[in-house]
């Protein structure tokens, strides 16, 4: 039987919402969501619907205002034919009807029922319709999940959509810890971040669409130095510039990133503009959605590029994330990071107790200045790093002043 939402007050009566099995609503006031309300009282990302075997359950995403069902506040709750949510001040009414009393256009509209993939057959997405979006060419793998190109029905546009493995947000829980990271990313905005332009839940499905950013991953630089031979050093400062500006935004949006390694980095192709992604699993990680991405005795991502901090598993701040930058710029000034062992005990090890070759064994044209910043980053000791990532911007243009001379 169809099932539909009609807004009866607010801002956007008359609306209708089909509800669809295996494709959740989102309404909230952003325009990222599924379905956006006009509504000021509404939450950018307020509660979630959801059809499952034919029941239509309701669930509030910690929302400002709550969200209420024929008058009482609900975290969740089951909707029957005629009951009225309200969210803010708009409410909307449950219709369900007969199947003969469906149009046959707005019965066509339905979209095709999707196949639940995990594990490693989540690649099978590609060439399928995942939300408004259309999966195109798997693009890169990580821990929490793949990253597509895909592009958007809505306006045609391209994105990069990451689609997170269904075990990283199989419960409530989780789901809502993926929401909360959604709020607080979505309006983030900076030249050297990977914006994110939409994130949701289509199914078993958690996604997230970034801007589409046309070059390469620095891992993609650091595997071709390994070829070709070493990096021009003026590369690794523009990077070491461009990413402390996003991390300093970052981190004065409450984010630390926890994971910043080369694959989360791109530069665009057309102006070498250094851009850092993934914030929105940053700001998940907060919790136990970590604990979900990782089987017992394992560290979530790149460990060659990790602060001696995160590997005990203790409590991190923002000198771990520039610890991390540190590790990638002496990578990329040299071809590999400057720890590595030949099992993961043995990188552990050096991360904790080694000291690093200078980067000016590897490239001597390297200055002098340079050289010190990225070895002040990768101290062990979090006292003797930079303390922010400001500090890091005051020395890097002290440095190129001196430079330009």
């Amino acid at each position: 039987m169809p099932k539909d939402l009609h807004v009866i007050s607010g801002p956007d009566t008359g609306h209708m919402f089909r509800l669809f099995e295996n494709n959740p609503l989102m309404l909230g006031r952003s325009r990222h969501v599924v379905a956006p309300l006009k509504d000021l009282q509404v939450s950018r990302v307020h509660c979630e619907i959801e059809l499952e075997d034919g029941q239509v359950h309701v669930t509030d995403l910690e929302s400002g205002g709550g969200t209420f069902v024929n008058g009482t506040r609900i975290e969740e709750d089951y909707l029957q034919h005629g009951d009225i949510l309200q969210i803010g001040q708009t409410q909307l009414r449950l219709q369900i009807d007969d199947e003969e009393s469906a149009s046959p256009s707005r019965a066509a509209a339905a979209p095709p029922k999707q196949v639940v993939l995990t594990g490693d057959r989540l690649q099978e997405l590609s060439g399928k319709k995942l939300s408004h979006f259309h999966v195109g060419e798997l693009h890169a793998r990580g821990q929490s999940g793949l990253i597509f190109e895909a592009r958007d029905f809505k306006d045609d546009s391209p994105v990069a959509l990451k689609v997170l493995y269904p075990a990283a947000t199989g419960n409530a829980k989780e789901l809502r810890r993926f929401v909360r990271s959604m709020r607080t990313v979505l309006p983030l905005r900076h030249p050297n971040l990977i914006a994110l332009v939409g994130a949701g839940k289509s199914g078993p499905y958690c996604w997230a669409a970034m801007e589409f950013v046309e070059g390469e991953s620095l891992t993609q630089v650091i595997q071709r130095i390994g070829v070709g031979g070493m990096l021009d050093w003026r590369f690794a400062f523009r990077v070491a510039v461009h990413i402390a500006r996003a991390l300093e935004y970052a981190h004065n949006s409450g984010i630390i990133h926890r994971n910043l390694t080369p694959q989360n980095i791109l530069v665009r192709r057309k102006d070498k503009v250094a851009k850092l992604g993934d914030l929105i699993l940053a700001k998940a990680l907060e919790g136990a959605l970590a604990e979900q991405l990782t089987r017992p005795g394992e560290i979530l991502g790149d460990l060659r590029y990790m602060s001696p901090e995160r590997t005990m598993g203790t409590d991190v701040d923002r000198r771990s994330d520039l610890y991390s930058l540190g590790a990638l710029l002496y990578a990329l000034l040299t071809g590999k990071p400057p720890f590595e062992g030949g099992s993961l005990v043995e990188t552990i090890v050096k991360i904790r107790t080694g000291i690093p070759a200078k980067p000016k064994q590897f490239q001597p044209s390297i200055p002098d200045r340079f050289e010190a910043i990225v070895l002040k980053l990768i101290q062990r000791r979090l006292e003797d790093r930079f303390q922010s990532a400001a500090e890091l911007l005051n020395e890097l243009r002290r440095v190129a002043k001196i430079l330009s001379k």
